[in-house]
């Protein structure tokens, strides 16, 4: 064992020796040029928004509508003709008052839709009636809106400058190449 070990150590000293050798010798240096490159990143910016919102607006319309309503008219006939007359005509006050005085063998008669109605005592009703609206709104559906967000894609072309090192030699004096390259053969 002690001499295997023996031998790699001297094999090893032996190899470390020759790469030294072969360094002094070549005289090989390494240098590194560089260049930049692009690294590019995504980011998402919000740049706007969109709101929606639902909101009523209200207008006025006028919407024509037949009515009915009754009127009661009361037409009063007398059945002498100084008595019409004095509806229609000239009259005084002593006229007045011999036709307005109340006599006990008089009745009086209403008219109602062509139907003749004595009064007497006991009053009369007569029921007036009319049409009137009553308005109830319905809700329909007029329009459907559909709302999307969508995503495009597209290609921008960016503009990055970049550096990269080249490397620039100069030479001075006589050296052994240029000596070589020159003279004839």
């Amino acid at each position: 064992m002690s001499t295997d070990h023996t031998e790699n150590l001297y094999q090893d000293d032996l190899e470390s020796q020759k790469s030294t050798l072969a360094d002094e010798t070549s005289n090989v240096g390494h240098l590194e040029l560089l260049e930049e490159r692009p690294v590019i990143n995504k980011e998402r910016l919000d740049v706007g928004k969109v709101t929606v919102t639902k909101h009523a607006r209200t207008k006025t319309i006028e919407v024509p509508i037949e009515l009915i309503e009754e009127y009661i008219t009361i037409r009063t006939e007398y059945h002498d003709a100084e008595s019409q007359e004095l509806l229609s005509g000239h009259y005084d006050e002593k006229d007045i008052l011999r036709h307005v005085e109340p006599s006990l063998d008089s009745k009086a008669v209403v008219t109602v839709n062509g139907k003749q109605i004595e009064i007497g005592d006991d009053p009369i009703e007569i029921v007036l009636s009319r049409q009137v609206a009553t308005i109830t709104k319905d809700t329909y559906a007029i329009q459907e809106i559909e709302v999307n967000k969508s995503t495009h894609i597209h290609t921008d072309n960016i503009q990055v400058e970049l550096k990269h090192e080249e490397l620039d030699v100069t030479e001075e004096g006589f050296l052994a190449h240029e000596a070589n390259a020159t003279r004839p053969k």
